[in-house]
């Protein structure tokens, strides 16, 4: 499976009577855009908006970030499933408009649970921006509303439909231009034939793409257009992940689609293959409510590791909070009973962000002893005030404008923490 990547540089946005793409600079028609998300009946209005790095504006409610991609010269479907049209993802030639972004957000919803009343943000200048890729990307926001009648799960899925349309509509704009940048991944179908004489080792990744923990949206598109609830692990090529088969859940806990479509450890994994490793291929798993389903995922995910991949080690991340540390470490520990050896890469929950020493996962297995922290979502960071508000706020009588300078935890910055080993903060204990 071949899939090339023409990458764009995008280095400016704004809007035009014309969606175009010149000299690296991106028009778009506001008007043919908005008509083409409102056909979506689940839609009432939708308001779309720039902003730009260095801009002192601030995002609220933000949902999801896509990379703008679409595909070129008909092999292959964008977001396959996803967006109705049934198709594989992975192969073929794919236009990337690199610089830009789609932001999505919600109007302000009811609270459930300690969380933000604005949501996950965005800042685009000052401390907040240095620390996600999207403080540094042009962005083009999106804040759709729902029609009369449509609850909750439809108005989000509506949202997310919508995030995906404007990727495609943007990079479209983009497929007859010559790329800065061509970018191929390949990964050789597996062979027996000669493994054996082959001193690297293979090395597969166990990636949990869903913490069921909190419940689910039914009709979230996030594996080729269905949810995967209940799905069994599951053998995928790298290339689908990173070329739009694989979506983000609705507001999921440090992963968005855009960075599943630009995934380090994959892409990484795909670099050394051949030189320091073999990339023996992807599984995919989710993070149960029930004890009985981790532990019959934790034992067919070894065994496809073992036996189906043929993997010497095995590296791991999780999805969401605390809960999916566990079915990740029953996985893990299943591959070292069979002799794989392991690597989990993860956040760590601790009862308190002081909490060095007892508390730093939600499991304790003595064989699990390579762990790769990620850092904590707790750590505090002073935002200061900004000049320009983006999205729905909602603005509490003993807390500061959403405007204002703001103190808030890393795990309310959109892309401050990556659970896919791709991050601008790092950890250190002095």
């Amino acid at each position: 499976m071949r899939l090339q990547l023409n990458v764009i540089e995008i280095k400016d946005i704004e809007f035009s009577g014309k969606t175009a793409l010149s000299s690296g600079r991106l028009f778009i028609d506001r008007e043919e855009l908005r008509h083409l998300i409102l056909q979506d009946t689940r839609l009432a209005k939708v308001d779309i908006e720039l902003a730009h790095p260095g801009e002192k504006c601030r995002i609220l409610q933000v949902c999801d970030v896509v990379e703008p991609r679409a595909k070129v010269g008909g092999e292959g479907v964008d977001f396959p499933g996803a967006l109705g049209e049934k198709g594989v993802a992975g192969q073929g030639t794919t236009c990337v408009l690199q610089g830009c972004s789609v932001v999505t957000t919600l109007y302000a919803e009811e609270v459930e649970g300690p969380r933000d009343p604005n949501g996950e943000i965005i800042d685009m200048s000052g401390p907040g921006a240095e620390l996600t890729p999207y403080g540094q990307t042009h962005n083009v926001v999106l804040l759709p509303f729902p029609a009369d009648g449509v609850n909750q799960q439809e108005y989000r899925v509506a949202i997310k439909t919508a995030g995906l349309k404007t990727a495609v509509y943007l990079a479209s704009a983009g497929r007859e231009t010559e790329p800065d940048q061509k970018i191929v991944h390949e990964l050789p179908r597996p062979t027996n034939a000669g493994q054996s004489d082959n001193p690297l080792p293979r090395i597969a990744y166990v990636f949990q793409v869903v913490s069921i923990q909190h419940g689910i949206i039914p009709n979230d598109p996030i594996l080729y257009g269905l949810h995967v609830n209940k799905m069994l692990p599951t053998i995928i090529h790298p290339n689908e992940i990173l070329d739009g088969a694989l979506l983000s859940p609705f507001r999921a806990w440090g992963m968005e689609t855009y960075g599943i479509q630009n995934h380090a450890l994959i892409k990484e994994l795909l670099d050394k293959n051949g030189r320091e490793l073999q990339f023996a291929g992807v599984i995919l798993t989710i993070a149960s409510d029930s004890e009985h389903e981790n532990e019959r995922s934790a034992i067919m995910a070894g065994n496809l590791a073992k036996w189906a991949l043929n993997a010497d080690g095995v590296i791991l991340t999780k999805s969401g909070g605390g809960a999916p540390e566990v079915p990740m470490a029953l996985v893990a520990r299943r591959c070292e009973e069979l002799g794989v050896k392991t690597t989990l890469g993860l956040w760590h929950i601790p009862v308190d962000v002081s909490d060095i020493s007892g508390g730093l996962t939600m499991f304790n297995m003595p064989e699990l002893d390579a762990i790769v922290s990620m850092g904590t979502p707790w750590q505090s960071v002073l935002l200061p005030e900004m000049e320009r508000v983006i999205g729905s706020p909602v603005n509490l009588p003993d807390e500061p404008p959403v405007h204002g300078e703001l103190d808030r935890e890393l795990r309310w910055i959109r892309g401050a923490q990556d659970q896919l080993g791709s991050k601008h903060v790092s950890a250190a204990i002095f």
